[in-house]
């Protein structure tokens, strides 16, 4: 714990004996969970407009600071993710001991403020570090949002409270998604940075003045001890779970795909068809914000439901939901109607975001209270690196090599600005094309580690619950 002077310091004394799910906790009641849980979905929707503001005005950025796919593939990723998923873990540990309120309001005004910052980038350097200072600042973001939650809600509705947290995704693409591109198409790329960056710092000091800190263990029925657990004993007992190993690598194939495809699904709509930032951008938003939310709400809903049933549902709800994700996504971008891209790219999402609710319920129920922070940020740790990283890099080194085999002559030295000549656009579009059909296919593997994760539940949650 830390002395009575700091800011981070825990401000509610547990009190000595809880019953799950009480609503009768000082100063906990049932409408601060409801508002807990409106307050962090601002927190991730804001943090994923501001993460992903990026892939919707990417196509303004490559054309005025003249950059390769790749070079686009390692702003949507690796700039953001690598330090983004580095400091996940140190800041998990503070969020164990510390007031998490106040991690996630100080790292929500640090990465609204570099997100605003990118509009000051001259070139590809400038823009990557400002990138990095966004992916430093959202790592305060996710594991303390998750901790909270495991701490406002019993584990038999955790699943559907992260499915609602997963709505930022499709309400960013909305908002982020539509507006950025208006803002981008009628003032530059660089007003759009500023649009959704400065916004940000206010509500950073609305969440440290309204937002409660939950005493931990709350709505286990017996609360933490004050001893925070050592990160090698976190190791040991994650490294140790067979569930949560498959977990990590389902998850990761999972941000390895999606990021992929957040990247250069509106690159792929303007290089494909006859349409403007702004038509892109609303055609991503319906494909994606109607089919994503209802996935991921419906799929957290149904793992609860049916879980109650059979654990093991946890894992088969999204093992199936992969698969299909798979094969419409795959049918839906190799499409070369404008009509029938939009109808058939809308379904595939709903498969897609089903995975969200139960992935963070299984992370948070397979630990106690006091662990669930750091097994979130290993979780995200892998995602982001390895998944949000290489997603958009592979997806865009593959772009530019099936562009180059698609285009007649020397692709690189020929298509430096693909925009101003028609074959360099058209290899251009072909080969953003076969890429994202080729990376979309790895959802099949997605789905089968999920498969696996779910063969392993039965023991281990029931260990869990034996635990005094």
């Amino acid at each position: 714990m830390s002395g009575p002077g700091s800011v981070l310091a825990e401000t509610i004394v547990p009190p000595p004996a809880v019953p799950v799910g009480s609503a009768e906790v000082p100063g906990i009641s049932a409408r601060d969970r409801r508002y807990a849980v409106f307050m962090l979905l601002v927190v991730s929707t804001v943090a994923f407009i501001d993460r992903s503001i990026l892939n919707t005005v990417g196509q303004a950025i490559k054309t005025d600071l003249h950059l390769s796919d790749t070079q686009l593939g390692l702003l949507g990723g690796a700039a953001f993710a690598i330090l983004y998923g580095g400091l996940a873990i140190p800041v998990a540990r503070l969020a164990e001991r510390y007031n998490r309120v106040r991690i996630i309001s100080i790292s929500m005004a640090a990465w609204s403020a570099m997100t605003a910052l990118c509009a000051a980038a001259g070139g590809f350097g400038g823009l990557m570090l400002a990138r990095i200072g966004v992916g430093i600042g959202e790592a305060g973001s996710g594991a303390p949002s998750q901790s909270l939650v495991g701490d406002y809600f019993p584990p038999e509705k955790r699943a559907s409270i992260f499915g609602i947290l997963g709505l930022a995704t499709p309400i960013g693409i909305i908002f982020g998604g539509i507006g950025g591109a208006v803002v981008a198409e009628l003032y530059g790329w660089r007003a759009a940075f500023l649009l959704v960056g400065l916004p940000g710092i206010a509500l950073a000091a609305v969440v440290w003045l309204t937002l409660k800190e939950p005493p931990r263990g709350l709505s286990d029925g017996r609360l933490a001890s004050d001893v925070t657990p050592p990160l090698t004993e976190v190791l040991r007992r994650l490294g140790g779970s067979p569930a949560f190993r498959n977990l990590v690598f389902a998850g990761t194939m999972v941000s390895f795909v999606g990021y992929a495809g957040m990247t250069f699904a509106h690159p792929f709509f303007v290089r494909n068809f006859d349409v403007g930032y702004t038509e892109a951008a609303i055609a991503f938003a319906v494909i994606n914000s109607l089919s994503l939310g209802s996935g991921s709400v419906l799929g957290g809903i149904v793992a609860d439901r049916l879980g109650r049933r059979d654990i093991r549902w946890y894992g088969w709800v999204p093992a199936i939901c992969m698969v299909l994700a798979a094969i419409t996504y795959m049918i839906g971008f190799s499409q070369t109607s404008w009509f029938w891209t939009i109808l058939l790219l809308s379904p595939p999402g709903f498969f897609a975001g089903v995975f969200t609710g139960p992935t963070f319920a299984i992370t948070s129920n397979l630990v106690e209270p006091r662990m669930r922070a750091s097994a979130t940020a290993i979780l995200t740790l892998t995602m982001s690196v390895l998944g949000m990283t290489l997603g958009p890099i592979t997806a865009g080194w593959l772009s530019d090599i099936f562009a180059a085999r698609a285009f007649v002559g020397d692709y690189a030295a020929t298509c430096a600005d693909a925009t101003t000549i028609a074959t360099c656009a058209a290899a251009s579009a072909e080969g953003l094309r076969t890429a994202l059909v080729t990376v979309c296919s790895l959802y099949v593997v997605a789905g089968i580690l999920f498969y696996r994760v779910a063969g392993h539940l039965p023991r281990e949650l029931a260990h869990m619950k034996d635990r005094p």
